[in-house]
């Protein structure tokens, strides 16, 4: 096992529990606590995971120029699974996929005769998996419909033929893996079956077109690569302490199909997709860049406008209809009296006291709910 699983695994076992930290809040009136466990932000966390997934759209849509965007996904034969799960060959995925969408753009602006290069907005993220958990490697890419010329002046490009880019897309990408790959005969093959095997190139989807209206949506789509689990709690049917039952929608077909399977094969295919440590599965290219911030400045940018972060507090009111902050006793809000972080002395002291009270919690919010 890696080093960055099982940290994943013990980060997630101490969710919520009082040995990983916690916050003490107090009502001023009747003095009443309430105890609020630390969170892991594990990657293999489903609470976590929607949590930062919420975050990751938030910003990403708050960065998003005001002109329409395509997300555009790039794939890669089956064949080639295997030798991508090297991080080092990876990188060769965002470089050759950012030169594709460049020239794709370049060369569909009919309104100029010239062929001007223009600096795009590009966020693309990493994908190792599909519907069905098993190794699918992919790029998602949120894309500006244009770019700014030298002048910064802003041409839009409202075509692209994205079957008549797939050559290209195979070409940057093999031509690109050949020049990483060892020097050898097997290289060579290998390059030359793949160029052979597929004459149309390698498969670009331009899924859709989006306003800056739809820009969370959007984000939030792609934000649940990044940072949620690969499979939802809700696609989990069954499980019998030997084998895990659960679903997923075919996407040729679109019906759904039942899937069984033992539990550490389960576990170790969630594991798998849990990227190395401090390696980027999300990229920012041209506008998007931090050196393109000066091409924000713009009409199409909407900077000016605040960045909402919503708290964990602000989290649970908006799902929930809850404030956890509120006393359940006198209705006043609680303040913060203490912090207590892990391997702290008095957290074994006050274990026992923030199960009694957490259970006194949730006695009066399903009497409040009217629960069974």
């Amino acid at each position: 096992m890696r080093q960055v699983e099982i940290e994943n695994v013990e980060r997630m076992r101490v969710c919520r529990k009082p040995q990983n930290g916690y916050k003490v809040y107090q009502c001023p009136e009747c003095g009443m606590k309430k105890y609020v466990p630390f969170t892991s932000k594990s990657r293999l966390c489903t609470s976590c995971g929607t949590k930062a997934a919420n975050q990751w759209a938030e910003q990403i849509n708050h960065k998003l120029l005001k002109v329409p965007h395509r997300h555009v996904a790039f794939t890669i034969p089956d064949s080639m699974w295997e030798l991508f799960k090297n991080p080092d060959y990876q990188k060769i995925l965002f470089q050759a996929s950012k030169v594709t969408m460049e020239d794709m753009i370049k060369f569909s602006n009919k309104r100029s005769k010239k062929k001007i290069k223009l600096k795009i907005g590009m966020i693309q993220v990493l994908q190792t998996y599909g519907a069905d958990l098993k190794y699918n490697l992919h790029i998602h890419s949120i894309v500006t419909e244009g770019g700014f010329d030298r002048k910064k002046n802003w041409i839009h490009v409202d075509f692209m033929r994205y079957k008549g880019w797939r050559k290209k897309w195979q070409y940057e990408l093999l031509t690109r893996l050949k020049k990483e790959m060892p020097n050898c005969r097997e290289t060579n093959i290998f390059i030359h079956q793949h160029f052979k095997k597929y004459p149309n190139g390698f498969v670009i989807y331009g899924k859709r077109r989006f306003e800056k209206r739809e820009g969370w949506s959007m984000a939030r789509y792609i934000g649940k690569y990044v940072k949620h689990p690969p499979i939802a709690e809700s696609r989990i049917i069954a499980y019998d302490e030997k084998q895990v039952r659960f679903w997923y929608k075919d996407t040729k077909t679109k019906k759904k199909i039942t899937v069984t399977m033992d539990k550490f094969e389960f576990i170790q295919i969630l594991l798998s997709h849990i990227p190395e440590k401090n390696f980027k599965i999300v990229r920012y290219f041209g506008i998007y860049s931090r050196r393109g911030y000066k091409h924000r400045q713009t009409e199409f940018s909407d900077e000016e406008s605040k960045l909402i972060i919503r708290s964990w507090r602000d989290e649970i009111k908006r799902v929930f209809q809850y404030d956890p902050l509120l006393c359940p006793n006198c209705n006043t809000e609680m303040e913060l009296v203490e912090i207590c972080y892990e391997g702290s002395e008095n957290i074994r002291q006050k274990m026992k006291h923030f199960h009694v009270n957490r259970h006194h919690q949730i006695e009066i919010l399903v009497n409040r709910k009217g629960c069974s």
